[in-house]
């Protein structure tokens, strides 16, 4: 039996209706849940997919040892087989597509029938991959962090009869820029090797080639990109170190973009609304702008003054791609793509919820009715101006209306797009041209009729209704795909908003300012929090990207989530895994406010003592200097990491520690154990992280376990137990 009907086998015997597999052919917890229901064991609050397999095994009296488990909090399929067969015996049932005792049956043909590769599906996928092949040994540069095919193969090379093609897979597996390099010894282990590098559970060549296949594929695609960016060298746009940066991050983004598959249908609703349907609903708080997964940037006034001039003239606007939230208090709308359109029509309009806001609280400053002030802010806005200098001090600038959301005003000066009977509105407000007459669609109406009432003019809506928070992530990535683009941590944002894990690092990192709204249970603490985001702007990490909110998911996903071995995954699959545990896991510590504000406190007192430790302790190989000082990534990670675990043990007095090691720390940061590692693959990342960090702790006579203990005592786990395996494993550099 495949995975899929193992798993649509448990709920069977449960009498539940079967969830499809999770992202990468994953098992859902929900059936180890349900296959519990149906041996009467209670597994709502296990925590973790690992222990739930251990409680089955022991009530149908099998072995589960670590073939069962594997990385990811993930059940093997070889573990699920093994629950399944102990959980029919106990039952006294069998599955109809599995040998039964009594003799063969007759359904098992039609099941296997539908998972085996027929003759041309398997042919056409050999082409595909041998062609992909040759592909990658042609001629050309290759990124600075890759070893290139020794020599150039045709496709007709690549042999599956004669085992070839597993010669040619390996001198080109730096293109596919797999976690690990893979095992050459001989076929078997190269074929298990290889299923663990593309994240397959079962070491089969029907379920390897295929994801070989997409990822050659894939890797063809991201090598020309990568030599069109150095074509565009020799005027200056990149070099062969930019643009090999560049073809890391494509592939970290593949990567993500992997994760975010969902199986289940989703439903989109395809409309158009009025632009005073969105009006009405930025009004009445529905519809939300800036989810803080979002960036905060505001077009600038030009940009926005040339959308205003498209819609008078009856120019469509593309699509606005809405998620339709419902719950107790009703139903609201997150803006997925259009934000920047529709902040730049309520700016203009005086209709923006957070201006809207800003002058009632203006106008209860100044003892005025804040009605009569929006009123005047709406329908005068001149006026409005003229009251502000009376009140306030600070003059209403370009700058600052832009901060508030305040209304612009449309292009003056000579401006073609505002000709003919436009011509007369250069220059104004909106509510100096609100009964100007334009051409809408071929009648003449007021501008007012565009903006406030049920117009001919629409913009296009794509409604998400009935989608799950797993598939928020997917449909993220596919409008990334299509150019409307978010980043990784954008895209984990979204899916995980709704955990406070991922909003206190979202504010603790800074990338997100509203504390109160976004992280309330981190106010009291907030005097000592806010120091975290200072130092990462220090350090040379700003405000954008959410570079801060990686940098300490990173850390924090170390400290606290251990769920086998490390250096088979990304960065990104072990954040994504730790926020995964908690959003399947209502009963996990880190669902809690408190827990999630201790390991804030952790992490913020972590990087306290990094910021103790002079500049010139750390050398280059840490901190960049042609960058003005901006620390480098995994360096700060690696350092971070274990002085939050040296704190975890000597809490505050760390800090007078560490002021009489300074050289110590100096010669660990100069010797070849700390250097960084010449490749990129995620194996040797975590290698280098675990020799900075044990080098750390022993530096600072942290025991492992006992700080491991606490760890997971306090948070529920910790991956410092797998990252101490990793020590000492690099090879020595060169």
């Amino acid at each position: 039996m495949s995975k899929a009907q193992v798993v649509a086998r448990m709920y069977e015997l449960a009498g539940e209706e079967p969830e499809p597999l999770g992202p990468g052919s994953k098992e859902k917890k929900s059936a180890l849940e349900a296959l519990g229901r149906a041996l009467g064991v209670d597994l709502t609050a296990t925590a973790g997919k690992h222990e739930c397999g251990r409680r089955l095994a022991a009530r149908v009296d099998i072995v589960w040892d670590q073939a069962c488990v594997s990385g990811g909090d993930t059940v093997t399929a070889e573990g699920l087989r093994r629950l399944l067969d102990g959980a029919e015996r106990v039952l006294g049932r069998r599955t109809a597509d599995r040998p039964h005792p009594d003799g063969p049956r007759n359904e098992t043909t039609s099941a296997r029938r539908d998972t085996i590769m027929d003759e041309q599906q398997r042919a056409d996928l050999e082409g595909s991959i041998a062609e992909n092949v040759a592909a990658l040994t042609q001629p050309g540069e290759s990124p600075d962090v890759i070893v290139p095919a020794p020599e150039v193969v045709e496709t007709a090379e690549v042999g599956f009869t004669d085992g070839s093609w597993r010669t040619h897979v390996l001198a080109v597996q730096g293109w596919l820029r797999l976690p690990h390099d893979l095992a050459a010894d001989d076929a078997d282990t190269f074929l298990g090797s290889l299923a663990d590098a593309l994240g397959v559970d079962t070491a089969d060549a029907d379920a390897v080639l295929p994801r070989l296949a997409e990822r050659l594929e894939r890797a063809v695609d991201l090598r020309e990109r990568f030599l069109q960016r150095l074509e565009a060298s020799a005027e200056g746009d990149s070099t062969l170190l930019t643009a090999s940066r560049q073809w890391v991050a494509d592939w970290d983004e593949v990567d993500e973009e992997a994760s975010a598959e969902r199986g289940g249908p989703i439903h989109a609703e395809a409309d158009t609304w009025p632009i005073t349907q969105f009006v009405q609903y930025a009004n009445y708080e529905e519809l939300e702008l800036s989810p803080s997964y979002q960036r905060a940037e505001v077009w600038p006034n030009s940009d926005s003054q040339m959308l205003i001039e498209s819609v008078l003239r009856g120019i469509p606007l593309p699509s606005v791609i809405l998620l339709q939230r419902s719950d107790a208090r009703g139903t609201s709308y997150e803006v997925v793509d259009g934000k920047q359109r529709l902040t730049a029509i309520l700016r203009f309009m005086g209709r923006h919820p957070r201006a809207v806001g800003e002058v009632r609280r203006r106008a209860q400053a100044w003892g005025e009715g804040p009605d009569d002030v929006v009123r005047l802010f709406q329908e005068d806005y001149p006026g409005f101006k003229k009251k502000w200098k009376q009140h306030e001090q600070s003059t209403l600038t370009a700058k600052l209306e832009k901060e508030l959301h305040f209304p612009y005003p449309l292009r003056s000066g000579d401006v073609p797009a505002l000709s003919g009977d436009l011509q007369a509105m250069r220059g104004k407000y909106y509510c100096q041209i609100r009964d100007h007459s334009v051409d809408v669609l071929g009648d003449k109406r007021r501008v007012r009729s565009i903006f406030e009432e049920q117009s001919k003019y629409k913009v296009p809506v794509i409604t998400y209704t009935q989608v799950t928070s797993e598939q928020i992530h997917e449909v993220f990535s596919l409008y990334n795909k299509q150019g409307k683009h978010l980043n990784a941590e954008e895209i984990r944002n979204a899916l995980f908003h709704h955990l406070a894990l991922m909003r206190a690092l979202l504010v603790a990192a800074g990338d997100s300012t509203d504390v109160d709204a976004v992280a309330p249970f981190l106010r009291d603490e907030w005097d000592d929090l806010s120091s975290t985001a200072r130092t990462l702007d220090r350090y040379g990490f700003a405000a954008a990207g959410y570079k801060r909110t990686k940098i300490l998911s990173w850390v924090a996903s170390i400290l606290v989530h251990g769920d086998g071995r490390l250096d088979s995954r990304s960065t990104a699959t072990h954040i994504n895994n730790l926020l995964e545990r908690l959003a399947e896991d209502r009963a996990d510590r880190l669902r809690s406010d408190d827990v999630v504000r201790d390991l804030m406190l952790l992490l913020d007192h972590g990087l306290d003592v990094h910021a103790l430790i002079p500049r010139e302790v750390w050398t280059d190989r840490f901190v960049n200097a042609q960058s003005r000082g901006k620390w480098q990534e995994l360096q700060l990670v690696a350092s971070v990491t274990g002085l939050a675990a040296a704190h975890e043990y000597h809490g505050d007095a760390l800090l007078d520690l560490v002021e009489t090691r300074f050289e110590d720390i100096k010669a660990l940061a100069t010797s070849r154990e700390w250097q960084r590692p010449e490749k990129t693959q995620s194996r040797e990342q975590w290698q280098y992280i675990a020799d900075v960090v044990g080098g750390l702790m022993r530096l600072f006579d942290v025991p492992d376990e006992e700080v491991e203990a606490r760890l997971r005592s306090r948070f529920g786990g910790t991956g410092l137990t797998n990252l101490r395996e990793l020590r000492g494993q690099r090879s020595a550099p060169r």
